[in-house]
Parts: structure tokens; sequence; C-alpha cells
């Protein structure tokens, strides 16, 4: 039997398994579809997403250890997510020259993405009214 330990351990990362996956099919896409900013773009967007989804899903659990919380935020949206692909991105908009778009690469990700955060806690409270 597992301990309550590795069930959490397993729980994060069969989460963040998904959620690489998702993150993998919609960045080939984006970038496939958008031309020369698609990667860029395809990292925007998912941490977009993923900063809605973790506001709005994380008021549902309270405890930090719950197994869903682990599954949904810590894997699944922590997997969907990503920092370092956002810190390569800007560094490679830089490298190219392309400083206009890196500043507003690097001012887009944070204030949309905290605005994306804000807009689902604001939803998930909207919902339970």
């Amino acid at each position: 039997m597992m301990s309550n330990a590795w069930l959490n351990v397993f729980f994060a990362g069969a989460g963040g398994f998904v959620g690489a996956a998702l993150r993998y099919v919609l960045c080939a896409w984006i970038s496939v579809s958008a031309g020369s900013l698609g990667y860029a773009l395809a990292t925007f967007t998912v941490n977009i997403i993923g900063s809605f989804f973790i506001g709005w899903l994380s008021p549902f659990w309270l405890s930090m250890q719950h197994p869903a919380r682990l599954f949904m935020i810590v894997g699944v949206l922590g997997g969907f997510t990503t920092f370092s692909s956002f810190s390569a991105d800007t560094i490679h908009l830089l490298q190219d020259g392309r400083f206009g778009w890196a500043l507003l690469y690097v001012a887009g990700n944070v204030l949309l993405g905290v605005m994306a955060a804000w807009l689902g806690f604001a939803a998930h409270a909207w919902l339970l009214k």
C-alpha cells in the first residue's frame, strides 16, 4: 500500500503528465499557425489560460494537500504553464533584436497573467452565488 506522501507525489506527477501533454499539443498548434513569433505566442497563451484556471480552481480546495488540488493545481496546471519557457522565449526575442516585442511579451505575460488569475477567482466566487 502507498503512503500518503507517495500518493501525493503520484497525484502531482500524473497531473503534470496531463498538463505537459496538453501544453505540447496547444503550443505545437499555435507555433505552426502563428509563424515566426509562434513559440512566444504559444507560451504566452498557455500562461494566460493556466493563470485563469489556477485562479478559478484554487478556491475549491482549501487544503494544500487535497488530492484533487495536487492533481489539478500542482500537476495539470503546473505542467501546463511554464515560467522557464517564458524566460527562454524572452531571451530568444532579445537575441533576435526584438526588444520591443520582448518588453511587450514580459509585460503582457505578467499583467495579463495576474489579471487572468484574478478573473478566475472572480468567476469562482460568481459561480458559488
